[in-house]
């Protein structure tokens, strides 16, 4: 068993685990996990995040309207999200960004004023931004660059090669988990190739990504084949790759994130 898993990204309000959320996080606590992020999506489920991190130790925040949920926004969403981003338990912005991959999306029109609007917020707090990029490499760039300084990572990345040292440049994270363990994954194992271990994030996405052959719903300890990959990569244990995925995230997230 590894020790200190770290899961970045993952949606612990997911209806699949309400029944059971306190016997699922204390197994999880058994199998390595240390502390997981859970991810808002739009305002109701960044509520239930920073309700979750207030009522399991295990647990701890970001808040964000994810691009898939940018249409129909009140005209308040931006004060609700830095209402909730000044609680202790919100450790970052997310997720956000654009997604041009999924059939329903609503326009780029919609999705990059939202984006906008939460990147300033992350650089008006001090908060690290949880970067969702769905084929929107590009967009998402040359908005980045037009806020320099500002932190965070692209989560579940699964972008080209070149796109990964761009956002390195920019000195974003990379945070990938048990997609490395599927087919036709190439792509993501160059990407592991030429990421400096000190900007290695480790996520589960869960419950929506777990390991290769796996039923869903994924877990936070999913991430341990994660590692156990990764470190067949790189040449190093898997809980070198664990232990420096932690001090990774402690880096981005701050000490907060381990309050």
């Amino acid at each position: 068993m590894l020790d200190g898993i770290v899961d970045t990204h993952a949606h612990m309000d997911d209806p699949c685990y309400k029944d059971h959320l306190s016997e699922i996080l204390a197994s999880e606590k058994a199998k390595g996990v240390f502390r997981i992020i859970t991810s808002g999506s739009n305002l109701p489920s960044s509520r239930a995040s920073i309700s979750l991190a207030h009522t399991y130790d295990l647990l701890k925040a970001s808040v964000g309207i994810y691009p898939n949920e940018a249409a129909g926004l009140p005209d308040d969403y931006i004060d609700q999200l830095r209402t909730m981003a000044q609680d202790p338990q919100a450790v970052a912005i997310g997720e956000i960004g654009l997604d041009y991959g999924y059939e329903q999306r609503p326009a780029p029109e919609i999705e990059k004023p939202v984006f906008h609007a939460q990147l300033q917020l992350a650089k008006e707090m001090n908060l690290p931004i949880v970067i969702h990029d769905r084929d929107a490499d590009e967009d998402i760039l040359q908005m980045l660059r037009e806020f320099p300084g500002l932190k965070g990572t692209v989560h579940r990345f699964f972008s080209l090669p070149k796109y990964a040292e761009q956002f390195l440049d920019l000195g974003y994270y990379i945070s990938v988990g048990p997609q490395i363990t599927y087919p036709h994954s190439e792509r993501l194992l160059e990407t592991i190739r030429l990421l400096p271990m000190d900007r290695l994030l480790l996520e589960t996405d869960a419950p929506f990504l777990p390991s290769y052959q796996v039923p869903f719903p994924a877990y936070p300890s999913m991430i341990e084949e994660a590692a156990v990959r990764i470190a067949e990569i790189r040449h190093c244990s898997p809980q070198d790759v664990v232990s420096q995925a932690k001090k990774n995230a402690e880096t981005l997230f701050s000490s907060r994130l381990f309050d």
